[in-house]
């Protein structure tokens, strides 16, 4: 009973951290949707989502709010993925979740200096006048797509290996390798005038990924929620009421 009593405890956690990633995701679709339509030359298709946060954007609060909730969301549902899975590489693959949404967190908070769609922001960058925040920027952004097409693939394998899970099996080889390719062809230089287009495929599969598996553990916590009714039996109201009082004389 202590063992089932834990089980029920974790599924409960888990339930309630994946709430937050759900709204993130949603959250973060609107943000660069809507930021994007407020930007003057600025175009989807070859610019970064990062320039929509940029200082001298118009509007960046918008986009700066959207990366803080769905690094946020991220981070939830990397905590909530540790709870239910307990072996040693289901734990890993669900601290990369978490750290991936930690990297989005620190890109939203660490903005741009200035909107690489500008050509004079290009020639700095180029140059290498850049500050502090942008600097980081870089790096945590890079490092978000490397966790997150990581965690993911290994996350595929601990599926395999829990009953309830292997359906998202092949959901989460294929996030984690289209991340992983398409981040390297979007660093590559190649596709300078399709990194907006590509890093753009890359947050909606990403954002598909992360509603999925929320999802998922909303379920397992109203399943073992139900379970849990049926293990305790009638409450003490029910027990207590000629209803509960006649099924006990039944008894």
């Amino acid at each position: 009973m202590a063992v089932l009593s834990e089980w029920s405890r974790r599924q409960a956690v888990s339930s309630w951290l994946a709430v937050p990633s759900i709204a993130g995701a949603l959250v973060f679709t609107a943000g660069w949707l809507i930021a994007g339509r407020v930007q003057d030359q600025y175009d989807p298709r070859s610019d970064y989502i990062s320039s929509l946060a940029a200082v001298g954007a118009a509007n960046p609060e918008i986009m700066i709010a959207a990366l803080v909730l769905f690094g946020i969301g991220v981070m939830s549902l990397g905590a909530g993925l540790v709870h239910s899975f307990p072996d040693p590489l289901g734990r890993i693959a669900s601290f990369g979740v978490l750290l991936s949404g930690l990297g989005v967190l620190v890109a939203g908070s660490m903005r741009h200096d200035c909107g690489l769609q500008l050509p004079d922001c290009s020639a700095r960058v180029s140059l290498g006048e850049i500050s502090g925040y942008h600097a980081v920027h870089d790096v945590a952004s890079a490092a978000t797509f490397m966790f997150a097409g990581a965690s993911q693939l290994l996350l595929s394998r601990a599926m395999r290996r829990r009953d309830g899970w292997r359906y998202l099996r092949l959901p989460s080889v294929a996030s984690g390798m289209l991340t992983l390719l398409l981040f390297v062809l979007m660093i590559s230089g190649e596709f300078a005038e399709w990194v907006g287009a590509l890093q753009r495929t890359i947050v909606v599969v990403g954002c598909i990924w992360v509603c999925m598996l929320a999802i998922h553990l909303i379920r397992l916590g109203m399943k073992e929620r139900g379970r849990k009714r049926l293990r305790d039996g009638p409450s003490a109201h029910e027990a207590g009421s000629p209803a509960g009082l006649s099924r006990q004389d039944h008894r």
